[in-house]
Protein backbone atom coordinates (compact mmCIF):
# COMPACT_ATOMS: atom_id res chain seq x y z
CA UNK A 1 0.00 0.00 0.00
CA UNK A 2 3.06 2.53 0.71
CA UNK A 3 4.44 1.69 -2.55
CA UNK A 4 1.87 2.39 -4.43
CA UNK A 5 1.14 5.80 -2.77
CA UNK A 6 5.03 6.68 -3.36
CA UNK A 7 4.44 5.90 -6.70
CA UNK A 8 1.41 7.77 -7.52
CA UNK A 9 2.77 11.18 -6.16
CA UNK A 10 6.46 10.16 -7.84
CA UNK A 11 4.18 10.45 -11.04
CA UNK A 12 2.21 13.36 -9.97
CA UNK A 13 5.53 15.27 -9.82
CA UNK A 14 7.07 14.17 -13.00
CA UNK A 15 3.39 15.82 -14.96
CA UNK A 16 3.82 18.51 -12.64
CA UNK A 17 7.78 19.12 -13.44
CA UNK A 18 7.00 18.15 -17.26
CA UNK A 19 4.41 20.57 -17.42
CA UNK A 20 6.31 23.39 -15.56
CA UNK A 21 9.40 23.18 -17.60
CA UNK A 22 7.84 23.13 -20.92
CA UNK A 23 5.83 26.43 -20.10
CA UNK A 24 9.05 27.44 -18.80
CA UNK A 25 11.06 27.00 -22.29
CA UNK A 26 8.20 29.04 -23.81
CA UNK A 27 8.98 31.70 -21.75
CA UNK A 28 12.48 31.48 -22.04
CA UNK A 29 11.99 31.25 -25.66
CA UNK A 30 9.21 34.00 -26.33
CA UNK A 31 12.35 36.24 -24.14
CA UNK A 32 14.55 35.64 -26.64
CA UNK A 33 13.17 36.54 -29.40
CA UNK A 34 12.03 40.12 -27.94
CA UNK A 35 15.21 40.54 -27.01
CA UNK A 36 16.94 39.62 -30.27
CA UNK A 37 14.11 39.96 -32.48
CA UNK A 38 15.18 43.22 -34.29
CA UNK A 39 18.86 42.05 -35.00
CA UNK A 40 16.84 38.54 -36.40
CA UNK A 41 14.87 40.88 -38.73
CA UNK A 42 17.92 42.84 -39.66
CA UNK A 43 19.98 39.51 -40.85
CA UNK A 44 19.57 38.25 -44.07
CA UNK A 45 20.54 34.88 -42.41
CA UNK A 46 17.97 34.12 -40.41
CA UNK A 47 14.74 34.07 -41.84
CA UNK A 48 11.12 33.30 -40.34
CA UNK A 49 13.61 29.64 -39.92
CA UNK A 50 15.74 31.08 -37.85
CA UNK A 51 13.03 32.14 -34.85
CA UNK A 52 12.50 27.97 -35.07
CA UNK A 53 16.23 27.09 -34.99
CA UNK A 54 16.30 29.53 -31.79
CA UNK A 55 13.50 28.36 -30.25
CA UNK A 56 14.48 24.38 -30.46
CA UNK A 57 17.89 25.17 -28.90
CA UNK A 58 16.07 26.80 -26.10
CA UNK A 59 13.85 24.02 -25.35
CA UNK A 60 16.67 21.17 -25.96
CA UNK A 61 18.28 22.67 -23.21
CA UNK A 62 15.47 23.17 -20.88
CA UNK A 63 14.35 19.70 -21.83
CA UNK A 64 17.72 18.37 -20.84
CA UNK A 65 17.56 19.50 -17.72
CA UNK A 66 14.07 18.05 -17.30
CA UNK A 67 16.16 14.27 -18.54
CA UNK A 68 18.53 14.82 -15.72
CA UNK A 69 16.10 15.25 -13.67
CA UNK A 70 13.86 12.41 -14.52
CA UNK A 71 16.50 10.24 -14.41
CA UNK A 72 17.41 11.09 -10.81
CA UNK A 73 13.71 10.46 -10.20
CA UNK A 74 13.52 6.99 -11.96
CA UNK A 75 17.61 6.07 -9.97
CA UNK A 76 15.25 7.06 -6.69
CA UNK A 77 12.78 5.04 -7.88
CA UNK A 78 15.02 2.02 -8.46
CA UNK A 79 16.96 2.21 -5.11
CA UNK A 80 13.63 2.44 -3.23
CA UNK A 81 11.81 -0.41 -4.94
CA UNK A 82 15.12 -2.44 -4.06
CA UNK A 83 15.08 -1.51 -0.23
CA UNK A 84 11.10 -2.44 0.09
CA UNK A 85 11.75 -6.22 -1.48
CA UNK A 86 14.61 -6.21 1.05
CA UNK A 87 12.90 -5.06 4.03
CA UNK A 88 9.84 -7.06 3.13
CA UNK A 89 12.54 -10.02 2.87
CA UNK A 90 13.61 -9.06 5.89
CA UNK A 91 10.45 -8.67 7.65
CA UNK A 92 9.05 -12.26 6.29
CA UNK A 93 12.31 -13.76 7.83
CA UNK A 94 11.56 -11.87 11.04
CA UNK A 95 7.77 -13.09 11.29
CA UNK A 96 9.12 -16.92 10.43
CA UNK A 97 11.99 -16.35 13.91
CA UNK A 98 8.91 -15.27 15.82
CA UNK A 99 7.03 -18.12 14.40
CA UNK A 100 9.52 -20.62 15.14
CA UNK A 101 10.13 -18.69 19.14
CA UNK A 102 6.28 -18.88 19.75
CA UNK A 103 6.55 -22.40 19.16
CA UNK A 104 9.31 -22.88 21.12
CA UNK A 105 7.92 -20.83 24.02
CA UNK A 106 4.59 -23.37 24.04
CA UNK A 107 6.86 -25.89 24.20
CA UNK A 108 8.93 -24.40 27.28
CA UNK A 109 5.38 -23.70 28.77
CA UNK A 110 3.82 -26.64 28.68
CA UNK A 111 7.15 -28.76 29.99
CA UNK A 112 6.94 -26.32 32.85
CA UNK A 113 3.41 -26.80 33.42
CA UNK A 114 4.74 -30.77 33.48
CA UNK A 115 7.40 -29.93 35.38
CA UNK A 116 5.43 -28.08 38.30
CA UNK A 117 2.93 -30.92 38.60
CA UNK A 118 5.49 -33.52 38.66
CA UNK A 119 6.98 -31.40 41.79
CA UNK A 120 3.16 -31.05 43.68
CA UNK A 121 3.56 -34.65 43.23
CA UNK A 122 6.56 -34.98 44.58
CA UNK A 123 5.91 -32.90 47.25
CA UNK A 124 2.75 -34.90 48.12
CA UNK A 125 4.75 -38.31 48.30
CA UNK A 126 7.72 -36.73 50.23
CA UNK A 127 4.99 -35.26 52.51
CA UNK A 128 3.14 -38.66 53.29
CA UNK A 129 5.93 -41.42 52.72
CA UNK A 130 8.33 -39.46 54.98
CA UNK A 131 6.29 -38.00 57.64
CA UNK A 132 4.00 -40.76 58.47
CA UNK A 133 6.89 -43.23 59.47
CA UNK A 134 8.71 -40.21 60.97
CA UNK A 135 5.52 -39.27 63.34
CA UNK A 136 5.53 -43.19 63.95
CA UNK A 137 9.10 -42.80 65.11
CA UNK A 138 8.25 -39.75 66.79
CA UNK A 139 5.57 -41.45 68.96
CA UNK A 140 7.49 -44.86 69.74
CA UNK A 141 10.44 -42.72 71.22
CA UNK A 142 8.09 -40.57 73.47
CA UNK A 143 6.90 -43.55 74.98
CA UNK A 144 10.44 -44.92 75.59
CA UNK A 145 11.84 -41.71 76.39
CA UNK A 146 8.72 -41.76 79.64
CA UNK A 147 9.55 -45.82 80.24
CA UNK A 148 13.52 -45.57 80.43
CA UNK A 149 15.38 -45.72 83.44
CA UNK A 150 18.63 -46.08 82.17
CA UNK A 151 20.84 -42.91 81.66
CA UNK A 152 22.85 -44.37 78.70
CA UNK A 153 19.53 -45.21 76.83
CA UNK A 154 18.39 -42.28 77.39
CA UNK A 155 20.71 -40.83 76.04
CA UNK A 156 20.36 -42.70 72.84
CA UNK A 157 16.67 -42.16 72.60
CA UNK A 158 16.82 -38.45 73.05
CA UNK A 159 19.53 -38.42 69.72
CA UNK A 160 16.68 -40.36 67.92
CA UNK A 161 14.17 -38.38 68.99
CA UNK A 162 16.54 -34.92 67.89
CA UNK A 163 17.57 -36.42 64.69
CA UNK A 164 13.41 -37.69 63.89
CA UNK A 165 12.55 -34.04 64.81
CA UNK A 166 14.80 -32.71 62.21
CA UNK A 167 13.72 -34.62 59.71
CA UNK A 168 10.19 -33.51 60.25
CA UNK A 169 11.36 -30.26 60.28
CA UNK A 170 13.35 -30.49 57.05
CA UNK A 171 10.31 -32.48 54.93
CA UNK A 172 7.80 -29.64 56.55
CA UNK A 173 9.88 -26.78 55.51
CA UNK A 174 10.48 -28.43 51.71
CA UNK A 175 7.10 -28.91 51.41
CA UNK A 176 6.24 -25.20 52.73
CA UNK A 177 8.62 -23.24 50.09
CA UNK A 178 7.39 -25.75 47.59
CA UNK A 179 3.90 -24.60 48.43
CA UNK A 180 4.87 -20.79 48.94
CA UNK A 181 7.14 -20.70 45.95
CA UNK A 182 3.94 -21.66 43.35
CA UNK A 183 1.47 -18.87 44.51
CA UNK A 184 1.50 -15.53 43.82
CA UNK A 185 -0.08 -13.56 46.07
CA UNK A 186 -2.04 -14.42 49.30
CA UNK A 187 -5.69 -12.59 51.29
CA UNK A 188 -4.57 -10.45 53.66
CA UNK A 189 -6.07 -8.87 56.82
CA UNK A 190 -5.89 -5.93 59.63
CA UNK A 191 -4.09 -7.74 62.31
CA UNK A 192 -1.97 -6.56 65.23
CA UNK A 193 1.55 -7.56 64.97
CA UNK A 194 2.29 -7.34 68.46
CA UNK A 195 0.12 -9.84 69.79
CA UNK A 196 1.94 -12.12 66.81
CA UNK A 197 5.03 -11.55 68.47
CA UNK A 198 3.56 -12.43 71.84
CA UNK A 199 2.21 -15.96 70.77
CA UNK A 200 5.24 -16.72 68.71
CA UNK A 201 7.37 -16.16 72.06
CA UNK A 202 4.26 -18.22 74.44
CA UNK A 203 4.60 -21.04 71.55
CA UNK A 204 8.40 -21.33 72.12
CA UNK A 205 8.47 -21.20 75.78
CA UNK A 206 10.21 -24.41 76.00
CA UNK A 207 12.95 -23.84 73.74
CA UNK A 208 13.46 -20.50 75.16
CA UNK A 209 13.67 -21.87 79.11
CA UNK A 210 16.03 -24.81 77.58
CA UNK A 211 18.97 -22.05 76.60
CA UNK A 212 18.10 -20.15 79.81
CA UNK A 213 17.46 -16.89 77.20
CA UNK A 214 15.51 -13.70 77.87
CA UNK A 215 13.47 -12.15 75.07
CA UNK A 216 11.86 -9.29 75.73
CA UNK A 217 9.69 -7.11 73.45
CA UNK A 218 10.30 -3.60 74.65
CA UNK A 219 7.18 -2.35 72.29
CA UNK A 220 4.06 -0.93 73.58
CA UNK A 221 0.51 -0.25 72.07
CA UNK A 222 -1.21 -1.66 69.05
CA UNK A 223 0.76 -2.04 65.83
CA UNK A 224 -2.30 -2.79 63.21
CA UNK A 225 -0.81 -4.33 60.06
CA UNK A 226 -1.96 -5.86 56.58
CA UNK A 227 -0.41 -9.76 57.22
CA UNK A 228 -1.32 -13.14 56.31
CA UNK A 229 -1.57 -15.77 59.14
CA UNK A 230 1.69 -17.40 57.36
CA UNK A 231 3.56 -14.04 59.30
CA UNK A 232 4.17 -15.97 62.42
CA UNK A 233 6.86 -18.40 60.49
CA UNK A 234 8.93 -15.35 60.24
CA UNK A 235 8.85 -14.63 63.78
CA UNK A 236 8.90 -18.17 64.64
CA UNK A 237 12.24 -18.82 62.36
CA UNK A 238 13.88 -15.11 63.61
CA UNK A 239 13.05 -16.68 67.22
CA UNK A 240 14.66 -19.48 66.48
CA UNK A 241 17.59 -18.40 64.82
CA UNK A 242 18.49 -16.15 67.76
CA UNK A 243 18.20 -19.25 70.27
CA UNK A 244 20.31 -21.29 67.83
CA UNK A 245 23.42 -19.30 67.28
CA UNK A 246 22.81 -17.12 70.26
CA UNK A 247 24.83 -17.65 73.52
CA UNK A 248 23.70 -19.64 76.21
CA UNK A 249 21.52 -17.31 78.97
CA UNK A 250 21.72 -14.89 76.14
CA UNK A 251 19.00 -12.07 75.48
CA UNK A 252 17.08 -11.93 72.34
CA UNK A 253 15.36 -7.96 72.04
CA UNK A 254 12.59 -7.58 69.85
CA UNK A 255 11.50 -4.10 68.57
CA UNK A 256 8.78 -2.65 66.23
CA UNK A 257 9.87 0.33 64.99
CA UNK A 258 7.75 3.07 62.78
CA UNK A 259 8.87 3.11 59.09
CA UNK A 260 6.68 5.45 57.47
CA UNK A 261 4.18 3.54 55.59
CA UNK A 262 5.19 0.00 57.39
CA UNK A 263 5.92 -1.50 60.54
CA UNK A 264 9.90 -2.69 60.44
CA UNK A 265 9.96 -5.59 63.33
CA UNK A 266 13.57 -6.37 64.43
CA UNK A 267 15.03 -9.56 66.49
CA UNK A 268 18.11 -8.63 67.96
CA UNK A 269 21.14 -11.80 69.19
CA UNK A 270 23.80 -11.53 71.08
CA UNK A 271 25.36 -14.31 69.03
CA UNK A 272 28.79 -14.29 66.60
CA UNK A 273 27.16 -12.12 63.85
CA UNK A 274 27.17 -12.76 60.27
CA UNK A 275 30.30 -11.45 58.45
CA UNK A 276 29.43 -8.84 55.36
CA UNK A 277 29.76 -10.80 52.49
CA UNK A 278 27.32 -13.76 53.82
CA UNK A 279 24.48 -11.58 54.96
CA UNK A 280 23.03 -12.23 51.23
CA UNK A 281 23.93 -16.02 50.73
CA UNK A 282 21.70 -16.59 54.66
CA UNK A 283 18.33 -16.18 52.78
CA UNK A 284 19.49 -18.27 49.88
CA UNK A 285 17.91 -21.78 49.50
CA UNK A 286 19.98 -24.24 51.27
CA UNK A 287 22.59 -21.15 52.23
CA UNK A 288 23.99 -21.02 55.28
CA UNK A 289 26.49 -20.45 57.91
CA UNK A 290 28.30 -23.57 60.03
CA UNK A 291 28.06 -22.52 63.38
CA UNK A 292 29.96 -25.07 65.81
CA UNK A 293 27.53 -28.26 65.79
CA UNK A 294 24.34 -26.54 64.91
CA UNK A 295 22.71 -27.59 62.08
CA UNK A 296 19.57 -26.84 59.75
CA UNK A 297 17.95 -27.28 56.46
CA UNK A 298 18.55 -24.36 55.01
CA UNK A 299 15.38 -23.30 54.08
CA UNK A 300 14.07 -21.32 57.01
CA UNK A 301 15.34 -17.97 55.90
CA UNK A 302 14.44 -18.84 52.03
CA UNK A 303 10.81 -19.51 53.35
CA UNK A 304 11.06 -16.41 55.58
CA UNK A 305 11.77 -14.43 52.43
CA UNK A 306 9.30 -15.46 50.45
CA UNK A 307 6.11 -14.36 52.49
CA UNK A 308 7.93 -11.33 53.04
CA UNK A 309 7.87 -11.09 49.56
CA UNK A 310 4.14 -12.10 49.38
CA UNK A 311 2.97 -9.41 51.88
CA UNK A 312 4.69 -6.93 49.59
CA UNK A 313 7.66 -6.25 52.28
CA UNK A 314 11.08 -6.49 52.55
CA UNK A 315 13.92 -8.36 54.73
CA UNK A 316 17.29 -7.99 55.90
CA UNK A 317 19.94 -8.84 58.33
CA UNK A 318 22.44 -6.07 60.22
CA UNK A 319 24.91 -5.85 62.68
CA UNK A 320 23.86 -5.55 66.17
CA UNK A 321 24.33 -1.56 67.35
CA UNK A 322 24.37 -2.45 71.14
CA UNK A 323 27.06 -5.02 70.41
CA UNK A 324 27.79 -8.39 68.99
CA UNK A 325 25.22 -10.37 67.37
CA UNK A 326 22.72 -9.70 64.64
CA UNK A 327 19.44 -7.96 63.81
CA UNK A 328 16.99 -9.60 61.58
CA UNK A 329 14.43 -7.62 60.45
CA UNK A 330 10.85 -7.49 58.51
CA UNK A 331 8.69 -4.81 57.23
CA UNK A 332 5.50 -4.86 56.60
CA UNK A 333 2.87 -2.31 55.32
CA UNK A 334 0.53 -0.34 57.92
CA UNK A 335 -3.25 -1.70 58.35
Amino acid sequence: MKKISMCKLVFIFLIVSFSFLHLVAGNETYDTIEQYGPVLKATSVLSTGGYGQLYLLQTVHIYWLWILHLFIIVVFLVLYILYIRRYNHLLKQEVAERNIMEQKLQQYAAELKHSNEMKDLFTDILRHDLLNPAGVIKGYTDLLLELEADIKKLQYLKNISRSNQKLINLVEDAASYTKLDAIDNIPLEKTDLKGIIINVIDSMSIQISEKHSKVSLSSSGLYPAKVNPLVEQVFVNFLSNALKYGPYSGNIDIDIVDAGNSWKVCFADEGDGIPEKSKEAVFERFKRLEAGAIKGSGLGLAIAQRIVELHGGTLGVNDNPAGKGSVFWATFSKA
